[in-house]
């Protein structure tokens, strides 16, 4: 599956909360827009819903998925408190010629999980064996050109590689017949193929470099919101939830399934289990200045970005 490429127009949906009811009876209603469809990913969220985190910071929580602009234009523009992004496209929406006022506040996930899947029969075990390949490719320039600067990294020529577009949901069929690698998450479509028992090689970004352990997905929230207790109360419940479904892998899946059923279970069960090992290492949704500050250098030196632009996407909040 992929997250975040496809701008698909979908109704949102409502999740109520179920527990104990706050005390004093009285819960401020609160949007998160996701990225995409729900999954593994944004299980803490769903897990604090179901076990009544939010509930007990006082808050209703509506969690819906993004209209074709994304979550970003609706956090920025008010219309959803919270949303799901990602690094780079936080850097590049608060770096623009009109900025918009977002900041992301947390990391859902410790590591960079992507990288680049391909069978296994096709031998490609380094990112310089990706010469003379097809790449699979979203034909997003910034997405490209991380392929191309491992590639280089690794000793290879870039410009040996073919990329194609990529219009496939089914990976695992798309590196089959359509193309010979493409760019993946490891804990969805790796999974899945180890799933089916079709042996393929991963090569993980952040092995490569760690400039490309960025922070992708991330949690995002309106500039003028940070101090606000809402989101101290939000960020509070969401890692109640995360730090639930690292513990209980099984349990946080099936919750997950609850809200979300025409996910397939043992799909959620096996990406659950993966993803519960790098939800944070020590505390959940830690941003490392450094490491942030590496991929906004990069992103920077290779234009997508202005050279002046200091504005850097993040800010260290402390819950």
């Amino acid at each position: 599956m992929l997250y975040r490429f496809f701008g698909i127009l979908v109704l949102g949906f409502v999740v109520a909360a179920c527990a104990t009811p706050n005390t004093d009876n009285y819960l401020e209603n609160v949007v998160l827009v996701l990225d995409w469809t729900p999954n593994t990913n944004h299980t803490g969220f769903f897990v604090a819903i179901d076990r009544g985190y939010f509930e007990a910071e006082g808050l209703a929580v509506e969690v819906i998925q993004p209209f074709e602009d994304g979550s970003i234009t609706l956090v920025a523009a008010g219309h959803a408190q919270f949303g799901i992004s990602f690094q780079e496209e936080v850097v590049v929406a608060a770096n623009a010629s009109v900025p918009l006022p977002v900041v992301a506040i947390a990391a859902l996930v410790q590591d960079n999980t992507s990288g680049v899947l391909s069978l296994a029969e096709h031998g490609i075990t380094s990112f310089a064996e990706l010469e003379g390949r097809t790449f699979g490719s979203w034909m997003i320039p910034i997405y490209d050109e991380i392929i191309r600067e491992a590639i280089r990294m690794d000793g290879g020529n870039p410009d040996l590689v073919e990329f194609v577009p990529n219009m496939a949901l089914d990976t695992i069929t798309a590196i089959t017949l359509e193309f010979d690698a493409t760019w993946v998450f490891e804990g969805w479509d790796r999974v899945i193929a180890d799933m089916q028992g079709i042996a393929t090689n991963f090569l993980a970004l952040r092995d490569i470099s760690p400039i490309f352990n960025y922070y992708t997905p991330v949690l995002i929230t309106h500039t003028g919101s940070v101090h606000d207790p809402t989101t101290q109360a939000f960020l509070r419940a969401s890692r109640r939830g995360f730090e639930f479904a690292q513990n209980n892998p099984t349990e946080a899946a099936h919750i997950l399934h609850n809200h979300a059923p025409e996910m397939d279970i043992d799909i959620l069960l096996a990406s659950q289990q993966f993803l519960s090992q790098v939800y944070f290492h020590d505390t959940w949704g830690y941003i490392n200045e450094e490491r942030w500050m590496g991929f906004f250098n990069w992103m920077q030196e290779n234009g997508f970005i202005a050279e002046d632009a200091e504005n850097s996407g993040f800010y260290m909040t402390d819950f």
